[in-house]
This record gives structure tokens, sequence and C-alpha cells, in this order.
């Protein structure tokens, strides 16, 4: 077996091979993710059906699992693939909900449901094959992500981004609670926060080199 481990390890060691983990990461955090909400689902229905007990294990498995193993395996996939690779991939939680939901809350996979998870499913993965290679050979290092930063063209996009956000803030707090427009207002800002990774790409990579080669200089600088 460990022969076999390092043979992985040299492989996923090419740049050219890093992307295929860093899929695979993201993939299994999103699978983690999506079976940490169908626990809070379930936990919802034990409880009406008053089982208090379940009820609550069902909600703290579901929690950790949605936001500590989900978002750390996903951060982690940021440290081996570029952002422009991982990002389509965050809508996969759609195919994988649609899949198990049938089995685990004998949820009823409909038509539209069903076309809808197909077009995510072919779609997500085609955008891998579209990919930039020479993003696989790219070094972000600190003086680069200051670089890229600090460019007019991102400053301005951050001021586009913070007036849309607060026009959604300013959106909610008009809307009724349940309303459609209140619902796309919320999945708009949470979709739109969802694709800004780049920050998440850079912070992977810088702690992926402090934690593999002890360079955790960028940790102590503005940025």
């Amino acid at each position: 077996w460990r022969s076999v481990s390092q043979v992985v390890l040299q492989v996923f060691h090419f740049p050219t091979m890093r992307w295929v983990l860093g899929v695979a990461l993201v993939i299994f955090g999103l699978t983690l993710g999506t079976g940490g909400m169908q626990l809070i689902r379930m936990s919802e229905l034990k409880k009406k059906g008053e089982k208090f007990v379940e009820s609550r294990t069902f909600f703290v498995l579901g929690m950790v699992m949605n936001t500590f193993f989900g978002p750390l395996l996903d951060v982690a996939g940021y440290a081996y693939a570029s952002a422009a690779v991982i990002a389509p991939l965050s809508g996969f939680n759609v195919v994988i909900n649609a899949v198990i939901a049938p089995v685990t809350l004998g949820e009823k996979l409909t038509s539209r449901r069903l076309i809808a998870s197909a077009m995510v499913a072919i779609t997500a993965p085609l955008s891998i094959f579209f990919k930039n290679h020479r993003e696989d050979k790219e070094a972000w290092t600190l003086e680069r992500a200051e670089d890229v930063l600090l460019r007019w063209r991102v400053l301005f996009y951050g001021l586009i981004f913070a007036m849309w956000f607060c026009f959604n803030l300013w959106l909610r707090k008009r809307s009724a609670k349940g309303s459609a427009l209140r619902g796309f207002s919320l999945a708009a800002t949470a979709g739109s926060m969802a694709g800004n990774m780049w920050c998440t790409r850079v912070a992977a990579v810088f702690a992926a080199n402090c934690a593999s080669a002890h360079m955790c200089t960028p940790w102590g600088h503005w940025l």
C-alpha cells in the first residue's frame, strides 16, 4: 500500500494532473455538503414526527458535514486546480441532491428536475475541457497576487459587486417572506458570492505552500 500511495502522489505531483486531484476533492466535498443538507432536512422531518433526539442528532451531523468537512475539501481543491475549473462544478450538488433525495427523503424526481439536473451534469464536466492549460503551470506568488488585485479593472469589478450586493440587501428588506422576488434575490446573492472564488484559490495555494514547503510569508502580509 505504501508503494501505491507513493505512485499516486508522484502522479499528482505533475502540474498537468494536479487539476484532476482538485476536481476530485471538490466533488467529494460537494457530496459531503449535500449529504449534510439531506441530514438537516431529515432532522426537520423527524422533528415533525416528534422524534426530537433523532432530530437533534441529524441536525448536528448535517451542520458539521455542511459547514466544516464539505467547505474544507472544497477549499483544498482550489490548491490544486484553478478557479475557472472549480467554479462551474459548484452547481454539481444539484445533481447529487437529485440522485440522493428520492432515496433518502422519498422526494419525487419530476421530469423538470430531471432535465435541469441532466443539463448541469453535462455542462459542468464539459467546462473542464475548455480550461486554459497554462493555468496549471502558473505560480501564485504574493507579488503576483498583489499585482492582480490592485488592477483598476479588479477594483472596478469590486465596486460593481458591492453595489449589486447592497441592492439585493435593499430588495430583501422590501420583499415579503416567502415571495418569489425575495427567493430570487437570495439565490442571486448566493450565486454571485459563490462565483467569486479567486480569493479562495489564492488563499488555498498560500495555505498549501505554508503546510508543505513552510513558505508562510504571505500570511503576514496585508493582502
